[in-house]
Formats: C-alpha cells, structure tokens, sequence
C-alpha cells in the first residue's frame, strides 16, 4: 500500500519535484560545463604537445653550436636538444605573402603533425603549413620559391609535405599580430638548407624538452652561466603565445571557471534544500498514518528519501547530457584563431563525479534530515497539521501613527512577510544571489568593453605601426620623422634582457619608449601625454612577483653580448604592461645604444604613408592602428565568451529561482487566499495582494543583489590578474541586470495568477481532523 501511495504522491508533489530537478540540472551542467573547459583544452594541448613532443625551452641567440648543445644536455632535468635556424622569408615576387622557415638538424623535438605527404628527405625538400599551402593554391609535389629576408639568397624548394606544428599554434609576428596563415605560414627543412647563412655548425636557436620536476628559475640560472653572452633569450613554453595560447588563455579564465560553477551550486544548494524541506514538511500527516499503520521508521525514511533519490536520477542526467555539446562549442570558441589538428574530446568524469556527490549531499542529504526529525514524533502528533507559531505585532503596529494610514493590503503583505521570516529571507537570498551572479557577469563584459575602449582612445593614437629592421640607422628612422605624410612620429626600442633581484631571476623584454609619449602610452588607462620615471623602470605585475619586488627596489639587467650589469630602480609597477619601460634617457644614461625597432606615426595621408613605407629597404613592414587594436582585444575575447554564458546561465537560474520561490509562496499561503476568496474578496484584489508580495521579495533581492555584484566583479577582477582589466561597469548594465530580474518576477506573476483560478476552497479550507 504504501508504495501505491507513492505513485500517488508524485502525481501531488510533480511541481514541486519538477521545480528541483530543473534547479539541478542547471546547476549540474554550469558545473561540469564550465570545469569541463579546463580538463578538456589540457587534454587536447597536452596530447598535441606530448605526441609532437613540443619543446619546454626556446634558447635565443648568437653563435651557438653543437658544442653549446652538449653544454645544455649535461644541466640536470634536460632530456632533448635541438639545435635549429630560423629565418624569416617572403614569397619571390609578392612580399605581402611571407614565412617562418625552421632548418632543423632533426625531428625529435616540435615534430610536425602530418596532414599529407612527408616531411623533407634532404637539402631540397621542405614542409609547408596545411593552411599556408591551401591559401595559396600549393599542394605536395609543388615547387616553391622564396627570398629569405636581409639577403638576396632565393631558394626553390619541393612541397614534400602539409604539416601542422605544436609551436606553431597561434602563428604570429610583429607585422601579423592576428594569425593569417594564408599570408604568413611556416616552414621546415633540412638545417642544411640555411646553413649558407650562417656558416657550418653555427645556429641562432636550441630547442631543449625538460622532465617535470625541472625548477625553472634553475634551469635559467644553468643556461645563463655555461652559455653567457651568446644567450639573447630563453623564452619557457607557458610564455610562448605561439606554442601556448590556447592552454594559457584557458588558465587565465582558471578562477571564473572554478569560482561561478561553486556559486552557482550555492545557489541552488539554497533551493534545493528548501524544497525537499517543505516537501516532507507537507506529508507529515501521511507520515503519522505509515506510523500509525506500523510501518517502520526504516521504510518511512527510504519512502521520502525516493522523492530526493528521484531528482538525483531525472535532473544529473538532464544536466551533463548537453555536456558534450557544450564542451565542444566553448573549446572550438576559446581556440579561434589556434592552428590544431582534429582533436576528440572525451567526458570529464571527475566533475561528473563532483558534480554527483554534490547533488546527492543537497537533495537526499536535506530529505534525510527532515525526515528523520519528523519521525522522532508520535504518530498522533504527526498526523496533526504543524502548529502556527505564536505570532506578536510587528514593528510596525507600534507606530499608530504610521500604522494607521497604511490600507488592508499593505497592513497583509507587512504581516505576512514579517511572520514568516524564513521563506521571505529565503526568497531575497535566492533572488539577490542570482542577481548579483548576473551584474558581475555584465560587469565582466564592461570590463573587456571598457580595455577595448582604452586600446583605441588613449593607448593608441597613431595611424601606422612600422616595424623597423635590424640595421636600421639614425639618419633613415628620422627621415621617417621628417617625411612630408607624417604628422608626428614615435619610437620604441625591444631588447631582451636578464633579470635579476635577490635570489631571483627572470628574462624578459625591455622596452625603451620616449620620455613623453602621445602616440602610444605603456599604460592603456593612461589619458593625454605619458611620462616615463627619470630614474628608473616600469614593471608588469606579473613580472614583479616573479622578481618579488616593490616599488622603490631595485634589480640589476644584464643585456646579450654585454657582460656589464646594471642596476635600475623600480619606479612603478603596472599590471597592464608588459615586461619592463624605461624612458630614452635614462637608457642613455646607462651608456647603452639605441636603435628602435618599432615607429607609431600619426599620418597626415595614411594611404600616402604607407606607400611611401613600401618603399623604404629598412622598413621590414607596418600595421594600421586598428588591425593592432583588434588583435589586443582579441586576446580577452574568452572573458567576453565566459561573461555571456555566465548571463545566459545566471539568467536562466534567476528565472527558475523566482519561478520556484513564487510557486512555494503561493502553496504556503493557498489556504489564507481562499479563506479571502469565501469572505468576498474579488480575484483581482487578491492577485494584486499576493503578487505584490512577490513583487516586493523580488525588489529586496535586487537591491540586495546590486552591492553582491560590485564585490563579485572586484573579487573576478583581482583573480584575472594576468589580464589587464578594470572594473568600469556602466549604468546599463545595473539596468539590464535589475530588468532582467524583474521580468522574470513579472512573468512568475503572470503564470501564479492563472493558477489562482484553480483555487479549490472547499478543498483548501478542509481540516485534517
């Protein structure tokens, strides 16, 4: 019987179970969604990169040779090494089409992944990117001419294969700041095929394959003191946006993606809980009858437990059988623009798991306790409705005054509201927490709006980007400055340099700006002219800690083939910059020479500028102001990707929220309603009565919800801290965020004063006894 009696039960309770398990099913697929970005981007890149075997260290520099590599295979904890060329080539007869050509001794370490073909058999064969190769109408078999940059030495190679490479993930250059592998590819080859260039056993860069526990600050330390001033740099794989783009723009998200899946379960935690509470509340009297019956406790238990087991077993299905799509649409979104090969993705188990364990803990846990309080009482007790608590006069009542001039619906709702404290708190908290969830989601989007904004208005200002070339002279980058299609010019200078601070070291590019810039600010926050410290040196934040270094510090540079150390104050630190600035004067001061490698000009004709550009020999190539701006945005475009789901999913949580919260109201009260509806009230004051409760719940949950946003928005500010951002949030999107919130209150309503035309008096009014 009493199974029978359950089947009839969950034809009662349907709403109110359908409720919880749209609740968790939410909570479950934001959860394993939003983890499941992490484990599936370290998945693909991690299997990309051990397949590949992509190097963990690029070592830059002068005059290496096989020598210098079996120097660096005796550091403890490197376990490959590959010694290599690179160089830089355009297409014989169209400049705009250029390569990265890699003449490697073999292929143990960045082995290209291969699409068709293969890879070079000897000096006259090369592998060409896949997309380079489609772009430009090439295919295996085709031969390939190519001028390599700085010199008159053309090459006429055999395609032998279409390849991708794990180095190559997000190819990129200074005069392509947005992968194009359509206009600038890459290439490999026999090491044999540029050794012209720079004589027999002679390279400008080793690629060198580590073991984990390898200490990085170490291995740096190891490098600097057996290779010396050949060293221009040692660039580390989680610092190489080529080969590491997609895995570090997935950690940069690492705190939202691990922060708003938890508050997201809170928040159901809190309905989930309330719920299955009331649920069992409402049968305490079928409870007293099982008791009465003599069913043992035992069964009782395992009776109401069903009801929590039940949502378990409908809503976590529901939440992680999207999971696959989901997962594939956020991968595919966060790897625009990242070259990769076909890529599978498998379940993330973990957070399913997770995912379980916390849905069980909230439902069958909350049933569990409620039950078994309710079964510590008597049979006769159960089977009496739960006594009103005593009530006393609110607050209110005790200012006649005030009392007095309020109407019968205001006296109601004030009562009603303050005498049941639980499900008003219970109500605000669940609505502010979803609003707060959704403001900080707006107030994330703003964020990236507001850097965008500061990329264009006051970073960037000129018209032209140049990149300079390496033998650029004085007298050829100021006839840039004086020509005619220039308005204003300003010059940049980009050297590697080493480090150092007490019991610790870095490599890092140094930038010399000029003193006072208006062209291009450091600082992308900054507005009007910018001066640079007279006395020392501006830092990245990142690039402090690392150094572990305040403002007023100083840390001792070393450059390539100077062995002089010299020592610079840490004027600033900034979180928006990128390794260090310092003003041309001070450089000048440290008796080192100058030679700029980037101009930003403001053009009086840009079309007039740029041809004149195309025809200087020491202008390697330029840039429109907004193909580099575009390209600075582009790298936050993940965040603007997680703040619109986090609002698609906060405002869907927001609607089942209110949705529940308002039905759970209006059962609690359906016995006060028709005791009105027989005392003559009409329908529509008593819909206004109790849908102007709800209204109300729902504004204190806003205003509640609006200072839970602001500290959510700093708190996901400060954990992206390797993105420059800051908050900024518009008055619109406070706007947008209440209007959401509040049409969906709206909507409840609609939907809860159709279902007061269902009211059954007699039925609502009848006792138990």
């Amino acid at each position: 019987m009493i199974w029978r009696n359950f089947l009839r039960d969950l034809r009662q309770t349907a709403p109110r179970l359908i409720s919880v398990m749209v609740i968790t099913m939410i909570a479950v697929m934001v959860y394993t969604a939003l983890n499941g970005v992490l484990y599936h981007v370290q998945q693909v890149t991690a299997a990309y990169g051990q397949t590949q075997n992509v190097a963990d260290y690029w070592i830059s520099g002068a005059g290496l040779d096989r020598s210098d590599c079996r120097v660096l295979e005796q550091i403890d904890g490197v376990a490959g090494v590959q010694p290599r060329i690179t160089w830089e080539a355009q297409e014989r007869g169209n400049e705009d089409v250029q390569l990265l050509v890699y003449a490697v001794a073999d292929w143990a370490i960045n082995t290209p992944y291969l699409v068709g073909g293969a890879l070079p058999a000897d000096e006259r064969e090369m592998a060409v990117s896949d997309v380079f190769a489609a772009a430009n109408g090439l295919s295996v078999g085709d031969s390939y001419e190519m001028l390599l940059t700085g010199t008159d030495q053309v090459l006429r190679l055999r395609i032998s294969g279409l390849v991708k490479s794990p180095e190559c993930l997000y190819h990129v250059n200074a005069t392509t700041p947005m992968p194009e592998l359509g206009r600038y590819g890459f290439a490999y080859c026999s090491q044999d095929v540029l050794s012209g260039l720079m004589g027999s056993n002679r390279y400008n860069q080793i690629c060198i394959t580590t073991s984990d526990e390898v200490d990085d600050a170490a291995l740096r330390r190891a490098v600097n003191e057996r290779l010396g001033d050949k060293v221009v740099n040692v660039l580390a794989r989680e610092d190489n946006l080529a080969a590491d783009r997609l895995r570090g723009m997935t950690e940069d998200l690492t705190p939202i993606l691990r922060l708003f899946p938890i508050l997201f379960f809170l928040c159901a935690v809190l309905l989930m809980v309330s719920n299955m509470s009331r649920l069992i509340e409402s049968g305490r009297s079928a409870i007293g009858t099982f008791k009465a019956l003599g069913y043992s406790d035992r069964t009782i238990l395992w009776y109401y437990l069903l009801h929590a087991v039940l949502v378990v077993l409908v809503g976590f299905p529901l939440g992680v059988a999207p999971n696959g799509l989901i997962a594939r649409l956020l991968v595919e979104t966060l790897s625009t623009g990242c070259d990769l090969p076909v890529y599978g993705l498998a379940n993330d188990y973990r957070s399913w798991g997770q995912a379980l364990a916390l849905t069980v803990l909230c439902c069958v846990g909350s049933a569990f306790f409620v039950a078994r309080s309710l079964l510590k009482e008597s049979p006769a007790q159960c089977m009496r409705p739960q006594p009103p608590k005593s009530t006393k006069p609110v607050l209110l009542e005790k200012l006649p005054f005030l009392w007095r001039r309020l109407g019968f619906n205001q006296k109601y709702i004030i009562r009603n509201a303050l005498r049941n404290k639980a499900r008003m708190l219970t109500c605000v908290v669940g609505i502010a927490f979803c609003m707060g969830l959704v403001l900080a989601a707006f107030a994330l989007r703003d964020a990236v709006t507001h850097y965008a904004g500061a990329l264009t208005s006051n970073q960037n200002k000129y018209d032209l980007m140049v990149d300079l070339g390496a033998g650029v002279t004085e007298g050829q980058y100021r006839r840039l400055a004086a020509s005619a299609n220039t308005e204003g010019a300003e010059f940049e200078m980009t050297t590697a340099g080493w480090f150092y601070a007490p019991g610790r070291m870095t490599t890092a590019a140094l930038t010399v700006a000029e003193d006072q810039s208006w062209l291009h600010l450091y600082d992308p926050y900054a507005q009007g002219v910018l001066n640079l410290p007279e006395d020392g040196a501006v830092l990245s934040q990142s690039m402090a800690d690392e150094l572990n270094v305040t403002t007023g510090d100083t840390v001792t540079v070393r450059f390539t083939g100077d062995s002089r150390y010299y020592t610079m104050k840490v004027s600033r630190i900034l979180r928006g910059v990128s390794g260090a600035y310092v003003g041309r004067g001070f450089w000048r001061s440290l008796g080192r020479p100058y030679v700029p490698t980037t101009a930003y000009a403001a053009a009086a004709d840009r079309t007039a500028l740029a041809a004149e550009l195309d025809r200087y020999d020491f202008v390697d190539g330029w840039q429109t102001r907004e193909t580099v701006t575009d390209a600075a945005a582009e790298q936050l475009s993940s965040a603007s990707l997680v703040a619109y789901i986090l609002i698609v999913f906060g405002g869907s949580l927001a609607c089942v929220v209110i949705y529940n919260l308002g039905i759970m109201s209006f059962l609690e009260q359906i016995r006060s309603l028709a005791t009105l509806m027989v005392l003559g009230f009409y329908d529509k004051e008593i819909k206004r009565l109790q849908l102007s409760e709800n209204i109300i719940f729902a504004a204190g949950g806003i205003c509640a919800g609006i200072p839970m946003g602001i500290g959510l928005s700093y708190v996901i500010i400060a954990l992206l801290s390797d993105m420059p951002l800051q908050v900024n949030t518009r008055p619109v999107s406070f706007v947008l965020s209440c209007a959401v919130t509040l049409l969906f209150a709206l909507l409840v309503n609609w939907m809860i004063g159709r279902k007061m035309r269902e009211i059954d008096m007699l039925g609502a009014l009848k006792s138990v006894e």
